[in-house]
């Protein structure tokens, strides 16, 4: 009878660990990251490597770099291209699913057509050209800009309402002060240059505050490193042939860039692990990433986009009944252990 004893306590230890919180389970394989990237030739990765494509992208984009820190556990989808106004970018959203889990952008240099404007006011003979694209800037980013990049960050959110969005700002091109070469930049362009990035940047910051995203502010990375600074990490003159010029190299993208969006979304198994309590079937809603924020500009009528969309969730304890009904359900099947190992003594006492 020493068989069916050991039997029943068996049954009874089995039971209790397939039934009780806490039994092992089998280790499910980590979700893989759905990241969409959009933007212009900035989040292309122009000048950061050779082209691959029609839209200049290149290996050295920080999205790209993001994603190869650990590549089995991502799946980007690239719709970023040169040239690309927030306009293009609005169109690119198609890409997105509410599968989705991850949205880079960087856009709105375009916008304003600073490269033309930078041009123009080079050269001595184009004053008035620069006088006018300078006015347009200004107008822009009081009136057009904001609405434009608002009604992109609205679509994204609507179209991925599960994901993180990020959206990126610009460096600034110019060090005020240091040799530029030849041929030089004249103080005043560069102080121009750096005074329209810097309100592109608060137009981007306020939106994304707006949409409830995170902003990457990149200004203060790039601080000693722009152009005709000692370590550039934007291109100058020496990319006029093949169009490179005031976009970040290499060393911009790698370190300038990509540290700041890790910072901002993690990694990719901080994100794969924030997808999976974003799913769980007890998850709560948790914010994304916060980012740096900016006052919205004077005079932008843009409303705040739909509350929608955006966070992810963590897993909840166990609470209220169902620690109880936990506690009760262990209870009684250690009390039936009991009963049937009391119930074998007696057979064994009787049998002898």
């Amino acid at each position: 009878m020493s068989g069916v004893l050991r039997a029943a306590a068996a049954v009874s230890i089995a039971v209790l660990a397939t039934v009780l919180p806490g039994a092992p389970a089998s280790a499910a394989a980590p979700p893989t990251v759905d990241f969409v990237a959009l933007g212009d030739s900035y989040a292309a990765g122009v000048g950061a490597g050779t082209p691959l494509d029609s839209c200049r992208n290149t290996a050295g984009a920080y999205p790209r770099l993001w994603t190869a820190t650990d590549a089995s556990l991502v799946r980007l989808t690239t719709a970023t291209c040169s040239g690309g106004k927030t306009s293009d970018v609005l169109a690119a959203a198609a890409a997105l699913t509410a599968e989705t889990d991850l949205v880079s952008i960087t856009a709105g240099a375009n916008d304003l057509g600073v490269t033309g404007a930078f041009a123009a006011c080079l050269d001595p003979n184009r004053a008035a050209d620069c006088a006018a694209a300078q006015a347009a800037i200004e107008a822009a980013l009081q009136s057009t800009l904001p609405s434009a990049v608002g009604a992109v960050l609205t679509a994204v959110k609507e179209r991925a309402p599960k994901a993180k969005v990020v959206l990126t700002g610009y460096p600034q091109p110019f060090s005020a002060t240091g040799d530029c070469g030849t041929p030089d930049i004249p103080a005043e362009v560069r102080a121009l240059g750096n005074r329209v990035m810097g309100g592109l940047n608060t137009v981007l910051a306020a939106q994304a505050t707006l949409a409830g995203i995170a902003y990457v502010d990149v200004e203060p990375a790039f601080a000693g490193h722009e152009i005709c600074g000692a370590a550039p990490w934007v291109i100058g003159f020496e990319g006029q042939a093949d169009g490179t010029i005031l976009h970040p190299g290499a060393a911009g993208q790698a370190e300038g860039y990509l540290p700041l969006f890790t910072r901002a979304v993690g990694t990719p198994q901080d994100v794969s692990q924030w997808i999976t309590e974003r799913d769980a079937p007890t998850a709560s809603p948790t914010a994304s990433p916060a980012g740096t924020a900016t006052p919205l500009p004077s005079g932008s009528a843009i409303a705040a986009p739909p509350a929608s969309g955006g966070g992810g969730g963590g897993t909840l304890p166990i609470t209220g009944p169902d620690v109880w009904m936990a506690i009760l359900t262990g209870v009684a099947l250690v009390s039936a252990g009991a009963a049937i190992y009391l119930l074998a003594r007696r057979v064994l006492a009787t049998a002898k």
